[in-house]
């Protein structure tokens, strides 16, 4: 019968399979700070900042961030580090403009119909969001045999954090030299994530463009023009976490879409 079997802390049967799932521990604390103003020349705006700190034993999820799995089931307390869905630093900034012109505004209020119908009742609206990336998780091939679904590499002491833009780092996002395979049937002292390798934030920007003519006293005709990652702001994906990959450490895809634009028309009464 090979070690590993022997080894585990029921020898005498080749799998256990517990009857329920066992749970974790989180910790959260943040900082968050709204402003909102609108202004009497048609000048509305949010703005919301979120600083944050997530720190957990297990993570898991089926929307957004990423899963990490326990390398030792056995030494939870080992396992604690920043969550792997934590967002450190959010701002997200919106606002709505009506442009002052046309009847009823600053500017225009003794055009006739036909003038203010081109020139009048625009409105502009946009919402950018900057945030911090994910923490990186790094694994390697599993060679502990002590049952647990990752296990993670050596790290020299070294940190594996590289500086400089995104674009000139695609090739090795991080320092992967500083990771070895740890010996069979023993465990990697990396943690469950990085503490200062994240993948790439986001900065996006969406922008549209009204215009509304006054069909009646009661009725508006709005015509909108959309366009969603306005700027075309590549976002960049998650680096290879894998130690025993080739592409270790390179980023070859993006995490967003390319800019999207629409044309709409909505009847309001």
């Amino acid at each position: 019968m090979p070690y590993s079997y022997l080894a585990a802390p029921y020898p005498q049967y080749l799998s256990v399979i517990p009857p329920m799932a066992t749970g974790a521990v989180s910790i959260y604390h943040s900082l968050q700070i709204k402003a909102q103003k609108q202004f009497g020349s048609g000048l509305t705006f949010l703005v919301a900042y979120t600083a944050q700190k997530l720190i957990d034993d297990c993570s898991t999820t089926a929307v957004v961030g990423a899963a990490s799995s326990l390398q030792n089931i056995y030494d939870l307390p080992g396992e604690r580090a920043v969550s792997s869905n934590d967002v450190s630093q959010l701002l997200t900034i919106s606002y709505v403009y009506e442009l002052p012109f046309g009847k009823g505004k600053r500017f225009g209020r003794g055009w006739n119909r036909g003038v203010d119908a081109v020139l009048g009742g625009w409105q502009v609206n946009g919402i950018t969001t900057l945030s911090t990336g994910l923490p990186v998780l790094v694994t390697t091939q599993n060679t502990s045999h002590a049952g647990g679904a990752v296990l993670r590499p050596n790290n020299d002491g070294h940190t594996a954090n590289l500086g400089g833009p995104v674009e000139g780092r695609l090739n090795k996002y991080f320092d992967t030299s500083v990771f070895s395979q740890p010996a069979p049937f023993t465990f990697g002292n990396t943690g469950r994530t990085l503490p200062d390798v994240r993948v790439p934030g986001e900065k996006n920007f969406d922008f549209s463009l009204f215009k509304n003519f006054a069909l009646t006293e009661r009725m508006t005709l709005q015509l909108r023009a959309e366009s969603f990652n306005w700027l075309n702001t590549p976002r960049f994906g998650r680096p290879n976490q894998n130690a025993n990959a080739a592409q270790f450490g390179v980023i070859s895809g993006t995490a967003n879409s390319p800019r999207q634009m629409q044309l709409a028309l909505k009847l309001l009464w």
